[in-house]
Formats: C-alpha cells, structure tokens, sequence
C-alpha cells in the first residue's frame, strides 16, 4: 500500500506543484450591443409609433471571480453585471414632436467555466504568461428594450392621454421590469491569456455566450474581459 501511495505522489508531485486557488475582480465591456428598432400600430389618429435607437457605446460591466487550478485544468466560477444607455421616443397625432428619452439597459449574469492552458509563452517583462481555452454554462437576466409594449405598460393603455405622475411613472417601470426581464442560459466557449504582473495574477478573456435575446434579436453575445487578483 504504502509503494501505491508513494508512486501516486511521484506521478502527481509535478502536475500539483502548479495548483492554485485564486480571486479577484473583473471589468471589461460587452462587444454587442442593442441595436435599433422601430414600430407602429394603429392607423390615422390613432397610429402611434415608438423607435428605440442603436446604442452610442458597448455596454460595460465589473463583477468578480474565483477558482482552483489542478492538475493543468482551471475551475472557474464569476458573477458580473453590465450595463450602457440608449434611446427612445415614441408618438401620436397629439405628440409628434417627442424629444429622445434616455434608458438604461442592464444585464446580470454568472458562469462557470473549465478551462485549460494550451500554449506557454514568454513575453518581456512577465515573469510567467499561457494561451488557455475553454468552455462552459451562463446564465443572465437582462432588462428588455423599449418597445410598445413597455410605452403601454409605463404610461398606460391610452397613449393619446400622457397625464401621469412621476410617481406612477417609477411604479409602472419598476412592475414591468419585474414581469418582463429577459431571461436566457446557455453554453459558452472562451480563449485568454494570463499572465503575472509583480504579485497579482492577471487574465484577459474573450468569451462568446449562447443567450438568445439577452441582446433584442440575437442569439448570443461576445464578451471581453480583464481580470485581476491573487492565486495561492
């Protein structure tokens, strides 16, 4: 038993001598972003059309992660939040002349992912550096667009009579968030690079997420993020 046991640490020792767990924080920017849109319903006086315009910028999130390193693979577990702003407008016979409004569009996610390195390198300046891949399960939950809906649902069925209170505005955005967010799963698959600057211990992630409709009309969405933090 006890040779078992002796040659199952000397096969190992080299593998385990790289094992480490890490934590630390996260930022970067979603490489999608929402596009325009635009619809009408009605006819005559009664028509009314609402246009949601294409983000000026791509949204951008922080959030943080952990993981544990064995045995050449890498276990990796995050949570993060993104967000950017857009507009919208939307009128009728009696408001054709609406100045833009601003929103703000929100996601939250979590993911798991198992990931290995693939290639070492060695770049100046950086005490150790490696090409890893992987793959994994997200989930997210998104604020929708604006669309018809949401003008109906925040200021009411009769959008030929726009007299409500600021009040009853906030309430009416807040339970049509609550029985409208967008909600998707879905696989993802990722490349990166880590490295070592002085003490910390350093990733930069590209990652493509299945989520459909997170982003209106799409069937996914591309990540890019930098992470920071310490590995022990």
């Amino acid at each position: 038993m006890k040779k078992i046991l002796f040659v199952l640490v000397m096969v190992l020792a080299p593998s385990s001598a790289f094992a480490l767990i890490g934590f630390g924080i996260q930022a970067g920017s979603d490489l999608s972003k929402l596009g325009p849109y635009s619809y009408s319903e009605g006819s005559g006086l009664t028509q009314v059309t609402v246009n949601a315009y294409e983000m000026e910028a791509n949204p951008a999130g922080i959030g943080a992660y952990a993981f544990v390193d064995l045995f050449g693979f890498a276990l990796e577990g995050e949570a993060d939040f993104a967000g950017g702003q857009y507009e919208f407008d939307f009128g009728n016979q009696y408001l054709p002349n609406m100045d833009p409004i601003p929103f703000v569009w929100a996601r939250a996610s979590y993911a798991v992912t198992l990931k290995k390195n693939i290639m070492d390198l060695s770049i100046p300046f950086l005490a150790k550096a490696a090409i890893n891949a992987g793959g994994g399960f997200g989930a997210h939950v998104a604020t929708p667009r604006a669309d018809l809906d949401l003008v109906k649902g925040v200021f009411g069925e009769d959008l030929m009579n726009l007299e409500i209170s600021e009040e009853a505005l906030e309430d009416n955005l807040i339970t049509y968030f609550e029985d409208n967010m967008v909600e998707a799963s879905g696989l993802h698959v990722q490349a990166g690079l880590r490295f070592k600057v002085l003490m910390l211990d350093t990733h930069l992630n590209a990652r493509y997420n299945l989520a459909k409709d997170v982003y209106a009309d799409k069937s996914g969405f591309l990540q890019l993020m930098f992470k920071v933090g310490f590995a022990i």
